[in-house]
């Protein structure tokens, strides 16, 4: 099932958002602990970001808008694609990642489009700011994901509208251990894993969520073609 964009994209006062989480009965006691954000995150995220609230049934959801990177390299004749592997906090707490989405991401802000926010997503996440050291494509496709519980602020239901982007990077910016970046309170740990097919990429390779099968299909032709004429153009 694909669930529907959020179109309301009105900025709420801090005192209209506790009233939110007060009327769907949404408890704050876990907010801000271990690997959990806190209600001023949440009022941050949603001044800056393209995080909107939406309400379904009992269900308080933010919709939020992601620019999403796929990275790929070929090294050695095998196509390896990053991933975030895991997030470790200062106070100990790791939250594991799991690969529960492929790509790295960043919040759409709302003064800025998909593509900046994906060349904006290149540089934060993994310090990618020399143009002539990777290809980025234009938007292939946008993934709604239908709600599931938010794994940064318990209570709410958060639904993933990815924009989809994928990212070919030279060796000179290859690393095969990974990467690390600090954020905050947070060191996030990048890893590399093979593509299945040389010529397929990993759109298809995770199922943990509901995805919209027309979606992939087209995403997953796109970057089969794309990797295949790079593919080509190294023999």
């Amino acid at each position: 099932m694909v669930v529907e964009n959020s179109t309301d994209e009105t900025v709420l006062l801090p005192r209209q958002i506790k009233l939110l989480l007060k009327k769907h009965k949404v408890s704050l006691k876990l907010w801000g602990t271990n690997t959990w954000r806190s209600f001023d995150d949440l009022v941050t995220y949603h001044k800056k970001c393209r995080l909107f609230f939406r309400r379904d049934g009992d269900k308080l959801i933010i919709d939020v808008h992601a620019a999403v990177v796929i990275i790929v390299h070929c090294f050695r004749s095998r196509w390896l694609e990053l991933y975030e592997d895991r997030q470790v906090f200062t106070d100990g707490s790791i939250l594991s990642r799991a690969r529960n989405f492929n790509g790295i991401a960043e919040t759409i802000e709302r003064m800025e489009t998909p593509q900046e926010a994906a060349l904006r997503c290149l540089k934060e996440e993994v310090a990618f700011v020399t143009p002539s050291g990777f290809e980025l494509s234009e938007c292939l496709a946008v993934e709604h994901r239908e709600s599931v519980s938010s794994e940064k602020w318990p209570g709410i239901w958060a639904s993933y509208h990815r924009y989809l982007f994928e990212c070919t990077i030279t060796r000179k910016l290859f690393r095969k251990d990974g990467y690390v970046e600090r954020e905050g309170d947070r060191l996030i740990y990048f890893k590399c894993f093979e593509l299945r097919n040389s010529s397929t990429s990993s759109f298809s390779a995770h199922t943990k969520h509901p995805q919209s099968s027309a979606v992939l299909d087209k995403s997953l032709f796109l970057l089969q073609s794309n990797l295949l004429a790079k593919h080509i153009r190294k023999q």
